[in-house]
């Protein structure tokens, strides 16, 4: 085999879009003064971008937030005015950059007012603090509600896509259907743009062929070893496309993206020249320090293959549909959070995710400030342990790295490489 000298190129066009993005984005919102919505990464952005109005999604500005090394002051910030220390730190950061008003200090000179922000109910603080942020800004907060299953079925991953009615419930998505529309509403009334059924519609299978071809990536960089593509560049490029999903741009950078991978994998070109152990990260990704996933790679042979935004597009978004794509929408958000947090969800998923990719271990970021998150780590750590899986449970946040001892980590995750995977 040879080793990858240079990251893929399509890594750089990703980035490269994705600060396009935003320099579009300052200008059409902070410099000509159109609307724009903030929104949390669970919550449909189809509507707004079949509307042709700028999201923000809350994670993401979080982790650009993180990644700049602002965190400790904003959170700080949070202690000072008296924030409890449970309050969970990914989906609130943004909201303390918004009450220090500080345009010098914020990522992109911070956030100007948006026309809305849309949450949804999936914890203990995420109504409150929509509110809170909509008051500092004078704007409205639309708030969606998703009712629990009646039942649980096994294998959600592989009924996802077609036999989603059956699998999600009919009564719920009738609800959630309701909601959609009214948010629609409220969306051009706050933006006084009109919503185009033909667009959405366009859009909605443009998201499936999308993650079709997310799934032919995964699969790609699942069987194979060396492992082609790092973690880090596989959130890059997927996580690019998962925000202009819908677009044209997503489904042609998708298809680069699968066949630079392909080529290397064909070729035999690895990023590790040693590999021998085979890794999944589990929950959010380190936001601050990404450059974490590739430190054990020289000294112990050991590759991340695998994170929970490798593959959740092609798993999670598509949903196939005839004559109803408001209801495939309602299909796609509607469990969401449950399928990448919560217990029954997401553990047989990422057992299934250890298997197919040859794990032979996984580190676990567990975020001590989201109660609803660690629940479901927990119960997917007894689900790989039970599998034969062992399980290095790391208790730290995605986005504060006051919280991180990095030495102290490196060491652990050595440890763990050495004593319970390699041993």
């Amino acid at each position: 085999m040879s080793v990858a000298e240079e990251p893929l190129a399509v890594t750089a066009e990703a980035r490269a879009k994705q600060k396009a993005w935003f320099q579009g984005f300052r200008a059409r919102v902070m410099e000509q003064g159109e609307t724009y919505v903030i929104a949390s990464a669970v919550s449909p952005h189809e509507i707004f971008h079949t509307m042709d109005v700028p999201v923000v999604s809350i994670p993401w500005y979080s982790a650009v937030i993180s990644a700049k090394q602002q965190s400790p002051y904003y959170f700080s910030l949070m202690d000072e005015m008296g924030f409890h220390d449970g309050l969970p730190r990914y989906n609130t950061l943004p909201y303390f950059s918004t009450v220090d008003n500080d345009p010098e200090r914020a990522p992109y000179g911070g956030l100007p007012k948006p026309a809305m922000i849309l949450e949804r109910l999936r914890s203990d603080y995420a109504q409150r603090v929509a509110e809170l942020w909509a008051g500092e800004y004078g704007c409205p907060a639309f708030v969606l509600d998703s009712p629990a299953l009646t039942r649980l079925r096994p294998g959600w991953f592989d009924r996802a896509q077609h036999d989603w009615e059956d699998l999600y419930e009919t009564h719920r998505l009738d609800f959630q259907v309701e909601q959609l529309k009214a948010l629609i509403r409220a969306a051009e009334d706050a933006t006084g743009k009109v919503f185009s059924h033909t667009r959405f519609t366009r859009e909605m299978h443009n998201v499936n062929r999308l993650g079709e071809l997310i799934a032919e990536t995964r699969d790609i960089i699942a069987r194979t070893a060396p492992l082609p593509v790092p973690l880090s560049e596989q959130l890059t490029n997927v996580m690019a496309c998962t925000w202009q999903r819908g677009s044209q741009w997503a489904i042609d950078h998708a298809t680069k993206y699968r066949d630079e991978v392909k080529a290397r994998a064909e070729a035999g070109v690895g990023i590790c020249g040693d590999e021998r152990v085979r890794l999944l990260w589990l929950n959010n990704g380190l936001w601050f320090n990404t450059g974490f996933y590739r430190y054990f790679e020289e000294s112990h042979g050991a590759v991340f293959v695998w994170s929970m935004y490798s593959n959740f597009l092609s798993d999670g978004y598509r949903k196939y549909f005839t004559d109803d794509p408001l209801r495939a929408l309602a299909a796609r958000h509607i469990s969401m959070n449950e399928q990448l947090h919560l217990p029954g969800w997401m553990a047989e998923w990422i057992v299934k995710q250890a298997r197919d990719f040859g794990a032979h271990g996984a580190v676990m970021l567990t975020p001590d400030s989201d109660r609803m998150a660690s629940m479901g780590t927990r119960f997917c750590k007894l689900a790989l342990e039970a599998a034969g899986i062992p399980v290095l449970e790391i208790r730290a946040s995605a986005v504060d790295a006051r919280q991180w001892d990095d030495d102290a980590q490196r060491a652990r995750v050595a440890a763990f490489i050495e004593e319970r995977v390699a041993a």
